[in-house]
């Protein structure tokens, strides 16, 4: 198990670190000042190059993003680091295994919001982070636009500002999509003047969502309209064209639109997504043309790291959700977890799965691993060690499948994933693919829609096209797909909106929030008893060898369960952070469990 974690303000530029943990509220947090920026050409180019690193480190923090991955129990893990087991846990006894899945709630699970919980640092570290990275592109903006600095060249100069409008709208986008109000701040904005400061005041979060979209416009024209190659040092050895950022931006405004509501009924209410714009924002995106991954490489988290590639790539310290691994492999991944008895190793006709085996002989005391064999799948390992978590806090936890689909080593190398160092990404093209194909699919273009979930489903599952099912399309209330090509809700056929929902299921994992962001705006579907009799739990002598457990029909596993959207009680955005409200002495206020799940204002 891994006990460290990312500190507050670590992922910015040494001159930045304080301003990623103080309020907007407080004196000028913008180190080094203005003058030096305008004065200092270098600094200046450092500031602007300084907004990637802190944009990387503040969207994949173990205290946020990892909380809000195992809330949508897309991925698990019950230890407490970053308060993952707090906000995962379930209203029940951890030690009961009876207790039934379809009636699971977190009613005691709100966000801590307030200066004495430990917890509050999961909507801290967003918000903190966030703003911090906004600032700093502020500073750069300034000096640009306001003052008329150059960096040596034109060119050299439009890099700088296209790169810091980029960054400043990629922060607004994620502070629109988590929270229920907040600041919109630019760079005419001078923060040093006192009454500035004061006079500033909260939007609500359509605000911020359009401020977000209209400075995510202006970066995908600045970067049309200029010609430059980031240095590898702007991403610590990734490097991005002018054409790169044009498209990241593209699918960043699709993920804006698509994962801004915050429920199936604002999803569902007319004017809320405009799909059309979705689709011609996807129609640019990262996977258009050349295709281009959003990553950058870890240095074992000195300064650059993605905790979730980390810590979910280590078998010990994180696991896929079953909930998720169940639909990957029906028949031998039971769900919720077989406490006891465990999930055995996995046929999945599913390429990404496989047959689970991973690495080499060398893992197999560490890890439990089945070393690698000519099915091991591209994504997903097997454990036989499947209660890796402690035991008292809930058997839903547990997981016999790993992650390891970005483990570059194949053997979870200390000098790769496992330790933080290598390949990073935090937004794929297959993201931009899936984003594409549902705005298709609400256009009612199946055939197209179709033609893209097939570029993962196919591509890389090595499943059946998703053109056998268009005449079926189906809708969101239909839950995923699975590998069978079964509804996991009641048996039927597949749907070719099954089919998208089960892409999405797989290709967000590890990617940021967006696991989160999909689930609370889908419809909440539990599945029918139709699997329960198939479900192998207990058996009165399991020790005996060669002896199959026999199907228990009384089970709980694989019977009426939640399978799609946030539990019960599971808050659906972040409030303020009581820090930044106490400045101002305003009250605490907080959403989930037996709190309102999101903020009353009109989406």
């Amino acid at each position: 198990m891994r006990i460290w974690n990312l500190a507050c303000g670590a992922g910015l530029l040494a001159a930045f670190a304080a301003a990623g943990c103080k309020s907007l509220d407080v004196s000028n947090p913008n180190e080094p000042n203005t003058a030096a920026i305008i004065s200092d050409p270098g600094l200046l180019e450092s500031v602007a190059a300084g907004t990637l690193r802190g944009w990387f480190n503040a969207y994949s923090t173990l205290d946020g993003t990892g909380v809000q991955n195992v809330q949508a129990r897309g991925l698990s893990s019950s230890w407490n680091n970053g308060n993952m087991n707090f906000y995962s846990g379930i209203d029940i006894d951890p030690s009961d295994t009876t207790a039934d899945p379809a009636a699971w709630a977190r009613s005691t699970r709100s966000w801590q919001n307030d200066l004495s919980a430990a917890g509050r640092t999961s909507i801290e570290v967003g918000w903190f982070g966030m703003y911090s990275v906004i600032s700093s592109a502020n500073d750069a903006l300034r000096a640009i636009r306001v003052n008329n600095s150059s960096i040596g060249t034109v060119s050299r100069t439009k890099r700088a500002e296209t790169m810091a409008q980029f960054t400043r709208a990629a922060a607004e986008m994620v502070l629109a999509l988590n929270y229920d109000q907040g600041y919109t701040l630019n760079e005419k904005l001078d923060l040093t003047k006192p009454e500035v400061l004061a006079g500033l005041t909260r939007v609500p979060r359509k605000q911020l969502r359009d401020t977000a979209l209209k400075d995510l416009d202006a970066a995908i024209a600045l970067a049309s309209a200029n010609s430059f190659t980031t240095d590898k040092g702007w991403a610590n050895g990734q490097t991005y064209t002018n054409v790169d950022i044009g498209k990241i931006a593209n699918t960043m405004a699709a993920m804006l639109l698509t994962f801004y509501p915050r429920d199936d009924a604002e999803t569902s209410a007319a004017g809320v997504v405009d799909w059309a714009k979705v689709a011609g924002y996807a129609s640019k995106g990262m996977s258009t043309g050349t295709p281009v991954t959003f990553a950058f490489v870890g240095d074992g988290c000195t300064a650059w790291c993605q905790n979730m590639m980390t810590w979910f790539t280590d078998y010990s310290s994180g696991r896929v959700s079953t909930r998720v691994a169940h639909f990957i492999d029906p028949v031998t991944q039971v769900d919720p977890y077989p406490l006891g008895v465990g999930n055995p190793q996995p046929n999945s006709p599913d390429a990404r799965m496989g047959d689970g085996s991973f690495g080499d002989e060398s893992l197999e005391d560490v890890f439990g691993n089945v070393p690698a064999t000519s099915k091991a799948g591209t994504d997903f390992s097997w454990s036989s060690a499947g209660e890796v978590f402690r035991p008292d806090r809930g058997y839903f936890q547990q997981s016999n499948i790993g992650i390891t689909r970005w483990d570059e080593s194949g053997k979870e190398d200390p000098g790769g994933q496992y330790a933080g160092f290598g390949f990073s990404p935090v937004m794929t093209p297959m993201m931009n693919d899936l984003l594409w194909a549902e705005a298709k699919l609400r256009t009612n273009d199946a055939a197209g829609a179709a033609t893209l979930i097939d570029k993962t489903r196919v591509g890389r599952g090595k499943l059946s096209s998703a053109s056998l099912v268009v005449g079926t399309p189906g809708s969101p209330a239909d839950g995923p797909c699975m590998s069978n090509g079964k509804l996991a809700k009641d048996g039927s056929a597949c749907t070719l909106w099954s089919e998208l929902l089960y892409e999405y299921e797989i290709e967000l994992l590890q990617q940021g929030p967006a696991g989160y962001w999909n689930q609370r705006r889908l419809p909440l579907v539990k599945a029918t008893a139709w699997e329960r009799a198939t479900g192998c739990r207990t058996d009165s002598d399991t020790t005996t060898a060669g002896k199959q457990c026999t199907p228990n029909p009384n089970t709980i596993f694989n019977g009426p369960r939640y399978i799609q959207g946030l539990l019960p009680g599971t808050p659906r955005e972040m409030p303020v952070p009581a820090k930044e409200l106490a400045i101002k002495a305003e009250s605490f206020y907080t959403f989930g469990g037996k709190q309102p799940a999101k903020g009353a204002e009109a989406p």
